[in-house]
């Protein structure tokens, strides 16, 4: 809050006092210099502290490198650029610089200093090799000559390092255990047992294919992840960021549930542009946790609940997280498509949130926030401008205009719309221009590492059929039927998202369960939609959850407690994935091939199951619910996840059973007072 008692809203990663929106490492001194004396981005640069020339050189050297990294890409989208060339010369780039300003230590020194230097070098030369004689490189792929298996090897190695370094060391375990069954596949027992492959053969289809390091995860990052990242740095730096929480705090209204109603608005403004649940939590939790905390929220709930919130900002559209753009690549439609998928889902999942939210509030009895002193009208009339350049990516998405093209021209848009802000700090002139397209680079860095490295692990299953061998053993285990398979791929995906961010969950769950659930009648989409909504949903499920145990670190609450609240907060969310793929009456949730009267009964259904479940989770509505009540609620919602609204009995007799026990404890309210729960 700054002294006029206004909020404002501060990015962890990117704020600073002279420049909105840009981290202090970012900014240019007088002379125009750059001064990167602490970070780079969000990684930590103070290794590298040392005076003189040597510093400044390699100053410039970094900033040239991000912002060749955006410039490529950008590049790309106007030129056609063939193929390999494109995803090569962007590894390049993440080599270099995740080498170069994210050290392999925290203090180093010089000899550190030349390790990273050289690493940097090699990983570059892996690319130039590669494109020397491009041509003979490929055809070489079935059969490495020597110099291709060094250079294939020392690639693979060094990737497995940058992803150890921007990503975290669960991911780069995975990501060599998959490396390891590739060789010793033949030492696997039943089904998951392959002939093994030589080191020639792993890394001619790793290193020179386009199945592999440079598959279609790592397309994805160029073509469409970078600008859309960059697109947000530029928001964040023309003062995007305060426009969203200051118009979130005034529609929330003054009700006990307001507090908890304007965390989750919050989250779902501000993560948009971030794309990632973990990094949403960690830009609101500093914001609301103060507001929860007036409101009566115990540090848990708190923290839970802004978790429950980032997650949601990564379905939301039209700014998703990595994974959409994925989902587009897979199934060859286009992101336009992918976004009208996800609409009435995410509604869904907000739906379901803002029941628990209200319940939890009356049944505690927060207290009201402050008013903020601003209406949302105030707010629109001065920073609204900031929509517009929203409205112009919406607009040509729709009309069918490619991603990179909408997000450059929504780029452009936010440059030239920053001039109507009355705050000249926000203004996005040429050296701010700059400094908000290094950020963007910096901050894709672990995005395009992480994709890359998937790349690898995709690579394993076309090599070795894995997906296949997984696909046929919950064949075996579901029956062939589409319930049972249903609830193997929840748990497949709750166990590989442990510790893992959510494309590359995502990822790892597609190739595995997507076909299985193809060959029990789930039609294609909706099975990676599945697959996707329960990637993000692994985000808060304990026991690791990455997005309420950042969130309980800001508000000084226990990790495992806030998972379980976030847990309890997005419980009705977990419903959702099955509602649109347990049945053809519910696959309307997608709209893509649903009719007027199915997409209808279909979001009917999903309320009323969403909202029965609340009330048994909450076990509150009015007055408290007894447990056989909320056992009954909670079978009812259940039911209908399964078997939808219809005129069938089987539909009928679950909603019928909700609405009786609802109205029940509604006529018990209004009798007597509220029968408050403690805790």
């Amino acid at each position: 809050m700054n002294r006029n008692g206004s909020w404002v809203y501060s990015h962890p990663r990117t704020s600073c006092p002279e420049h909105s929106g840009l981290h202090p490492v970012l900014q240019g001194s007088k002379k125009r210099r750059f001064i990167l004396t602490q970070k780079v981005g969000p990684y930590i640069f103070s290794p590298y502290l040392v005076s003189g020339e040597t510093m400044r050189y390699l100053k410039a050297l970094i900033a040239l490198l991000l912002l060749a990294f955006v410039a490529w890409s950008l590049y790309g989208a106007v030129v056609p650029v063939e193929t390999y060339l494109f995803r090569m010369v962007h590894m390049g780039f993440v080599f270099a610089l995740v080498f170069l300003v994210h050290p392999s230590f925290k203090r180093i020194g010089v000899w550190g200093r030349g390790l990273d230097f050289l690493l940097a070098a090699l990983g570059v030369a892996t690319i130039l090799f590669a494109l020397w004689d491009l041509d003979k490189f490929i055809r070489r792929s079935t059969l490495p000559d020597p110099a291709d298996f060094f250079m294939g090897v020392a690639a693979i190695i060094l990737l497995v390092e940058v992803s150890r370094r921007v990503v975290g060391n669960t991911f780069t375990f995975v990501l060599i255990g998959f490396l390891i069954y590739s060789y010793f596949g033949n030492y696997f027992p039943g089904p998951l047992a392959h002939k093994g492959y030589d080191l020639d053969r792993i890394v001619g289809h790793m290193y020179m294919t386009l199945e592999g390091i440079f598959g279609v995860p790592l397309s994805v990052s160029v073509s469409f992840v970078t600008l859309f990242v960059v697109y947000g740095t530029f928001m964040d730096a023309a003062g995007a960021g305060n426009f969203w929480l200051e118009l979130s705090l005034a529609v929330m209204g003054r009700s006990s549930s307001s507090a908890g109603r304007g965390a989750v608005i919050t989250t779902a403004l501000l993560g948009g542009p971030q794309g990632s649940g973990v990094a949403t939590t960690m830009s609101v939790s500093p914001v609301m946790w103060p507001i929860l905390k007036k409101a009566g929220y115990s540090p848990n709930m708190a923290a839970g609940l802004i978790a429950a919130g980032g997650i949601g900002a990564v379905i939301s559209p039209p700014l998703m997280g990595a994974a959409a753009f994925l989902i587009m690549q897979f199934l060859d439609v286009s992101f336009w498509h992918v976004v009208i998928m996800v609409i009435a889902p995410t509604l869904l999942y907000y739906l379901g949130t803002f029941f628990v939210v209200e319940m939890e509030a009356r049944k505690h009895r927060f207290t009201p926030p402050d008013a903020t002193g601003k209406s949302a009208w105030t707010v629109m009339r001065t920073q609204g401008h900031h929509l517009i350049s929203l409205i112009i990516l919406v607009v040509l998405l729709g009309i069918g205009r490619s991603p990179a093209s909408s997000a450059i021209w929504a780029i452009v848009a936010t440059v030239f719309t920053s001039y109507i802000s009355r705050n000249r700090k926000e203004w996005l002139t040429p050296q701010r221009i700059v400094f908000a397209a290094m950020e963007g680079a910096s901050n894709m860095l672990p995005v395009a590492a992480l994709l890359a490295a998937a790349g690898m692990i995709v690579g394993t299953f076309s090599l070795t059929g894995l997906g296949l061998k997984i696909s046929s053993l919950i064949m075996s285990l579901s029956g062939g039927y589409t319930i049972p398979a249903l609830f193997l791929a929840l748990v497949a995906s709750m166990i590989v998202g442990l510790s893992l961010p959510i494309t590359a969950t995502y990822i790892m769950t597609v190739v595995m369960v997507a076909p299985a659930l193809v060959k029990v009648g789930v039609p294609d989409h909706v099975a990676h939609m599945l697959a996707f909504y329960f990637a993000v949903l692994s985000e808060v499920s304990p026991p690791v959850g990455l997005s309420p145990s950042a969130a309980a670190a800001v508000t000084g609450g226990n990790p495992f407690g806030a998972m379980m609240h976030s847990w309890k907060y997005s419980l009705p969310a977990f419903l959702v994935p099955f509602l649109f793929a347990s049945s053809s009456v519910g696959a309307n949730l997608l709209i893509i091939g649903a009719t007027l009267q199915g997409f209808f009964l279909a979001c009917l259904n999903g309320a009323g199951s969403l909202f029965f479940l609340s009330v048994g989770v909450v076990g509150f509505l009015g007055s408290s619910v007894s447990w056989i009540e909320r056992t009954l609620l909670i079978a009812a919602a259940t039911i209908m996840a399964f078997v939808p609204l219809g005129l069938s009995i089987p539909g009928i007799v679950p909603a019928a059973v909700g609405i009786i026990v609802i109205v029940r404890v509604l006529f018990r309210a209004r009798r007597g007072p509220q029968d408050l729960v403690a805790g």
